[in-house]
């Protein structure tokens, strides 16, 4: 709305100054010009040229104060917006994490328990997580006052993170066993599955230099060493899944590692 304003009240200040140069200019060359009039023709019309330029030099300052008033307006909702995003951004990093423990735990479901590296302390996946209340507000909030680039990287976890959710069947429970390097439908479902919650682990681990501070925007992209530093992350030793490995490389090199919303997918 200030914006549209701004730029109406700049047209309409054009127009002022326009006008007042014009009427400046066409005194000039009536002085210039000896149009034989009377002195009382020449005084009316002088007079009236005067009344025109003090009317259209008060309205271009009338102009300047309401741009004024704009400009006030703006950087006042600037420091606003700015104080916003700082306190939001600052429950960022909580609210990241939140989502990269729900989205290790979702992608763990598909893996049989006791093939994980030794020393691992995660414990088994049992129950699937959806997304948590809390993270809503929070994300919503920064995205709000954040630039466009880190707006769509972060509505883009939300996206991914709703989707994955609502493809996964309650029904389903097959497991990706170690050594298997073909499959039937079951499993590239799973592995399908698996790879969408390494996507949106690696994505709300790639906003974590933003949200502390360290960088001023997300990565535009993930590609597959995000990924696999998901599985890592999750205690899964990828080469122990031969046909995962193989799928993965196959999305990396088709950039299809995240879903396209301008695609059907």
């Amino acid at each position: 709305m200030n914006c549209r304003r701004q730029k109406q009240v700049s047209y309409l200040e054009g127009v002022a100054l326009g006008l007042f140069v014009a009427t400046l200019a066409f005194l000039f060359a009536f002085m210039l010009i000896d149009f034989n009039l009377g002195n009382d023709d020449w005084v009316s019309f002088f007079g009236s040229i005067v009344v025109a330029l003090f009317s259209i030099g008060a309205a271009w300052l009338a102009l300047q104060g309401n741009k004024a008033q704009i400009q006030q307006a703006a950087d006042l909702e600037e420091e606003r917006r700015i104080r916003s995003l700082a306190a939001a951004r600052a429950m960022l990093p909580a609210v990241l994490s939140e989502i990269c423990k729900v989205a290790q735990n979702n992608l763990r479901l598909r893996f049989a328990p006791g093939y994980g590296p030794i020393g691992s302390e995660l414990a088994d996946a049992t129950v699937f997580q959806p997304m948590p209340e809390a993270v809503i507000p929070v994300l919503k909030e920064v995205i709000q006052y954040s630039d466009p680039a880190t707006q769509d990287r972060l509505s883009n976890i939300l996206r991914h993170f709703q989707v994955f959710e609502a493809r996964r069947s309650g029904t389903e429970t097959t497991v990706l066993q170690p050594l298997v390097a073909e499959g039937q439908l079951p499993t590239h479902n799973a592995i399908s599955e698996v790879l969408g919650w390494a996507a949106v682990y690696a994505m709300a681990e790639s906003a974590f230099d933003f949200a502390r501070g360290t960088t001023s925007s997300i990565p535009p992209t993930i590609n597959a060493a995000d990924i696999r530093r998901a599985f890592f992350s999750a205690s899964i030793v990828l080469e122990n899944y031969p046909l995962l490995v193989q799928i993965l490389d196959a999305r990396a090199q088709g950039g299809r590692l995240e879903l396209r919303w301008d695609a059907h997918t």
